[in-house]
């Protein structure tokens, strides 16, 4: 097995902006013990599966991988890559990956799932917060998340990006929606399975959106999950194909209904 060759940074906490403190307090218990309950078994993707040919099969992926382009030799950064699962995907397609999460834990469990594939790739890991990342101005050709700008502050996050990716870089983000009340509700009130504890996070809303849109030359929402985020209900792996099939044809017909989705893929090159 090839050893994988990485490095951790580390940021005291005392660095962190006093706005945040509690917040990044609120969201380490909660993924240091997300990540801690899940450490028991680590399993990997199928042999051969890379982002490229995972994100398609993936409706909240849906048209990130074809918008970000091959990945082979760019320099990419995760946001909050949580387990590792993005990680080692974009990892097996070749590119120079540095992946970060405010959980330590949730670092260690990474580094751990990088070792089972025997990655041969250089993994940078940090434990670092989005709003103040210890890295070069225009470092990174790419940026990829799922789950995780509605942890951050929308403005200093936003200028954060901004500030790492080089001039022509790309971005693509995964994200809950908090613009249909029906959703709000049920994540507020509705029991389903695998729900997730509540921790600081906020939806994003639309003056959310407009915020991370904002530092960048360009940017652009697709809604995903309409009438299909019924499938949410009976946990994660469900499939109702006439729904997905619907929504896609609404969607593209009406891509202004997006706020009505629960989530949406936000894209967006500097």
């Amino acid at each position: 097995m090839t050893a994988v060759h990485e490095r951790t940074i580390e940021r005291p906490a005392i660095d962190y902006r006093p706005v945040h403190k509690h917040r990044y307090a609120v969201e380490r218990a909660k993924w240091d013990a997300h990540a801690a309950a899940g450490d028991e078994e680590i399993l990997l993707p199928a042999p051969g599966v890379d982002f490229a040919t995972h994100a398609p099969t993936q409706i909240l992926l849906a048209g990130m991988a074809e918008f970000l382009g091959p990945l082979q030799g760019k320099r990419v950064i995760e946001y909050g890559c949580g387990l590792g699962k993005l990680t080692v995907l974009l990892a097996r397609s070749g590119a120079h990956v540095t992946a970060f999460d405010l959980s330590a834990q949730s670092i260690e469990t990474t580094r751990k799932r990088l070792r089972l594939d025997g990655l041969e790739d250089h993994i940078t890991l940090a434990v670092a917060a989005g709003e103040e990342l210890p890295f070069e101005d225009a470092s990174f050709d790419i940026a990829v998340g799922k789950a995780v700008l509605h942890h951050l502050d929308p403005v200093s996050g936003s200028r954060e990006l901004a500030r790492i990716l080089r001039p022509g870089g790309r971005a693509a983000f995964s994200e809950p929606l908090g613009t249909n009340p029906i959703v709000v509700f049920a994540r507020e009130h509705v029991h389903y399975t695998g729900k997730h504890e509540r921790g600081a996070d906020i939806p994003l809303r639309r003056a959310d959106v407009e915020a991370w849109m904002a530092p960048f030359s360009s940017g652009h929402i697709r809604g995903v999950h309409l009438f299909s985020m019924v499938e949410r209900a009976f946990g994660f792996d469900r499939r109702i194909g006439l729904l997905r099939e619907y929504d896609r044809l609404l969607l593209k017909r009406w891509p202004g209904l997006w706020p009505l989705c629960r989530y949406g893929v936000l894209t967006l090159t500097r």
